[in-house]
């Protein structure tokens, strides 16, 4: 599905980042970029256009995630979110632009918001609010 392409995966917790990076190397992602923060993952912005998908771990009022999941939607990077808070997925249920992985994240629910970002080929960046 990934074709040897690169990932992005932002999450402060490294074991959760490495399971995840497990998990899309099934899915054929040949090379992973890794970010705690959304600064971080800022901080890649140069390298943004070789990004096939990202992963970015999203909490209920974390402005600076949904910053992040903004710019990389405008930049044509198909993004999936992942939390452990419910709100978050309540409150971006209908878009189908931004799938949403409740952790801890089940493989082949991560694989189908994959392929759904994947299909999307014009994220909505509009009215996104937290």
């Amino acid at each position: 599905m990934l074709n040897g392409r690169t990932a992005l995966i932002v999450e402060e917790e490294f074991l959760i980042a490495l399971d995840v990076q497990r998990m899309l190397e099934t899915l054929g992602v040949g090379q992973t970029l890794f970010a705690r923060t959304p600064a971080e993952a800022e901080q890649l912005r140069a390298r943004w256009p070789e990004i096939a998908i990202a992963i970015i771990e999203a909490r209920m009022g974390d402005a600076l995630s949904l910053q992040l999941a903004q710019s990389l939607a405008a930049a044509r990077v198909p993004t999936v979110l992942t939390t452990s808070d419910l709100d978050v997925q309540r409150d971006f249920a209908d878009r189908p632009d931004l799938p949403i992985v409740v952790k801890p994240v089940p493989e082949d629910a991560l694989a189908e918001a994959v392929r759904q970002a994947l299909a999307v080929s014009t994220p909505r960046t509009s009215d996104w609010s937290w």
